[in-house]
């Protein structure tokens, strides 16, 4: 009976051998960002699935280096990134630091968000920035942008 109920279980939770295993889809994001004021420092994106922790606490987090910057405009990837709902925000990171630099409540650093809502005096609804990832390739782009001529 022990044994029976143990190949019971395996065959109910574990993985068959010889049927292959199912995966959730994936797709690769091609991100253009637009209007870097500067090569220096990197350009850092959080990445949310919901609007929990969105944007200050981000699902995923990434950084690309500057040095294919052209004209103001960098591309970058993110691979095997699961189908489904997301949303970004970007921040310019001149210094390096992580984290925007203000001065009297103002960015000093440059900043964007996916679908590039309007500029308001506060933060955009993730609902404002979210946008679906449901093919192999996907391309967004994201203008960065600048308060006093910050960069």
């Amino acid at each position: 009976m022990t044994g029976s109920l143990i190949l019971t279980i395996l065959l109910c939770f574990g993985p068959v051998p010889g049927l292959p295993a199912q995966s959730a889809p994936t797709g690769t994001l091609e991100i253009v960002f637009t209007g870097i004021k500067s090569d220096r420092g990197n350009v850092a994106a959080g990445v949310n699935r919901s609007p929990e922790g969105w944007p200050r606490k981000p699902h995923m987090e990434f950084c690309w280096e500057k040095a294919d910057l052209k004209d103001g405009t960098l591309i970058a990837e993110i691979e095997n990134l699961p189908y489904g709902v997301y949303a970004i925000s970007v921040l310019d990171d001149v210094n390096r630091n992580g984290k925007m630099e203000m001065i009297l409540g103002i960015p000093r650093e440059g900043w964007g968000f996916s679908n590039n809502p309007p500029f308001r005096l506060s933060i955009p609804d993730f609902d404002d920035c979210s946008f679906i990832v449901e093919r192999p390739f996907t391309r967004i782009t994201i203008d960065l942008r600048y308060a006093a001529g910050g960069g």
